[in-house]
């Protein structure tokens, strides 16, 4: 295996993993901070999008592939509130896949000298890492708050193929 076929493969494991956490959240418990104040399971969504869509995307693209809701896109100046309001779960998956698909077009379509070239602020390939390490930082958070849900089912759904 290549470093760039290594690096699609994390790549689709954090598509496919976020997506197993979303599927069949109810739009009811999206914004709830509970159990324990915790963030809602939109706002990580939406997070983890923006931040993929800002880093690897807009770097390369020139823009943003989606808009973002205030308590999202300002998330440094902003915490989420109880009341914010979230795309439904639905939304939320459509837009996570649609920057995860792009992002993967985007690499494979890189050289390792292109991988390797500064977009933005850093190399490109330091920013995928990035975004990789930062998505799976907080996968681990919404699995616990999954759990402490007693949505168990989704733990068997949990694998680690080669995607």
């Amino acid at each position: 295996m290549t470093f760039k076929e290594y690096i699609l493969h994390q790549l689709r494991e954090m598509k496919r993993e976020l997506l197993t956490a979303m599927a069949d959240i109810p739009d009811a418990e999206l914004g709830s901070f509970e159990p324990a104040r915790h963030w809602p399971p939109a706002w990580i969504a939406e997070h983890c999008t923006e931040v993929a869509d800002g880093f690897l995307y807009a770097t390369v693209r020139g823009k943003r592939r989606h808009e973002y809701a205030v308590q999202v896109a300002k998330w440094t100046e902003r915490e989420p509130v109880p009341g914010d309001v979230y795309p439904p779960a639905g939304e939320i998956v459509r837009r996570w896949t649609e920057v995860c698909d792009d992002i993967l077009g985007i690499v494979g379509e890189l050289g390792e000298e292109e991988l390797r070239k500064t977009y933005g602020r850093d190399p490109y390939i330091n920013s995928v890492l990035r975004v990789i390490n930062h998505t799976n930082s907080h996968l681990r958070s919404l699995w616990c708050i999954l759990g402490e849900k007693r949505l168990d089912h989704k733990w068997a759904e949990q694998q680690t193929p080669f995607a």
